[in-house]
């Protein structure tokens, strides 16, 4: 690989109609690799050095000497400065598997409140003017833990608990940038196409379903609590009180239990620990292993259903999600996504699942 340097100071403002502080960061453009080759970022991630006290400048002077894990940005430990040292159209080792989609920055690591507080308001701004730079919203701003649970090959789950350690969480840094971009909205996370590239989910809602004739099968369901009891029972759904979907707000599940008045329900749920579990058709609070969906003691993240029709009428299990990390409920689900098309599970995956909303029709009631 070939290693290049070149630096210029480049006073950043924020292009935006809303107040913003006189003392900006500043970025100083400092190559210090070309990276692992040619890179069309899709998204963009925060890292934290895990370097208590270590500058911005430091991480420089060691990727020049050895620019095996260099990042393409790095910002001090006051938020200060940002050193872009590696181009942000070549590839960096930062995030295992999800390489070949991110750019990113890392933060270096303040170990006092003063100059976290500064960090923050300036890693607030930087991702902003980076996402507007771009054309893009918060749904292509990720975390490294994201990443992790996004496409594996990395356990690392920062900045979670640098900010975690000050009193802040990765939710309101979204929210921050989110604020600062002029909407207010956090967007949901785009997801890829498996190519490089990303698509702002299948293109399906529930506008792309036919529309139920109101007949239906009623279809009961109740999440338990990890840790915890069963919530109550849920018959079919409802957006008007606590009745209407299973789950606890705010709360993670560890099992699902799901049955029709007729037909075949299945139903199977993926884990933060373990992936995909097995598909069950039955439901029995007394067998955990085949009348029921879950491992006790593991993080529900994502549900999956198919309803297969006893005779004669052709209908649906159509389904939604919320989780613990995003506002609203993620879009409508109709079987396993082969049915219709659209999005073939409910949820997002490292994310805990805490509301589930289900119902059996012809067609969407939404």
């Amino acid at each position: 690989m070939r290693r290049f340097r070149w630096i210029a100071a480049v006073a950043v403002l924020a292009a935006v109609a809303v107040p913003v502080k006189a003392e900006a960061y500043n970025q100083v453009t400092d190559y210090v690799s070309s990276g692992h080759g040619y890179l069309n970022p899709q998204y963009l991630v925060i890292h934290e050095t895990a370097n208590p006290g270590a500058s911005a400048w430091n991480h420089v002077q060691l990727w020049s000497r050895d620019d095996t894990y260099a990042v393409n940005y790095v910002m001090e430990l006051d938020g200060s400065t940002v050193y872009h040292t590696v181009p942000d159209n070549r590839l960096c080792w930062q995030v295992g598997n999800g390489n070949g989609y991110v750019y990113g920055i890392e933060l270096a690591h303040a170990t006092n409140a003063a100059d976290f507080s500064k960090q923050w308001n300036e890693a607030v701004k930087w991702a902003g003017d980076q996402l507007r730079s771009r054309g893009w919203d918060t749904s292509r701003l990720l975390s490294h833990y994201d990443c992790s649970q996004r496409w594996g090959g990395s356990d690392h789950t920062d900045p979670i608990g640098y900010f975690r350690s000050y009193g802040k969480t990765w939710a309101q840094f979204k929210q921050a940038v989110a604020d600062y971009l002029g909407s207010g909205y956090v967007a949901p996370i785009a997801p890829t196409d498996g190519n490089g590239g990303t698509y702002g989910g299948s293109g399906y809602s529930s506008s792309a379903f036919p529309k139920s004739s109101g007949a239906c099968v009623n279809v009961h369901y109740a999440l338990h609590n990890r840790g915890g009891d069963w919530n109550s029972e849920v018959t079919n759904f409802n957006d008007s009180d606590e009745d209407g979907f299973a789950g606890m707000p705010y709360g993670s599940h560890d099992m699902l239990i799901a049955w029709a008045d007729t037909g075949t329900l299945r139903y199977r749920v993926h884990t933060k620990e373990s992936g995909w579990l097995d598909w069950v058709q039955a439901a029995s609070y007394s067998d955990s292993v085949n009348g029921m969906a879950g491992v006790w003691g593991q993080t529900i993240d994502g549900v999956q259903m198919y309803y297969v029709t006893e005779s004669g009428d052709y209908r649906q299990v159509y389904y939604r999600s919320q989780d613990v990390d995003h506002a609203g409920y993620w879009s409508e689900v109709c079987d396993d996504g082969t049915t219709y098309g659209g999005d073939d599970y409910a949820g997002f995956y490292g994310h805990a699942l805490d509301r589930l909303q289900v119902y059996i029709s012809d067609g969407t009631r939404r």
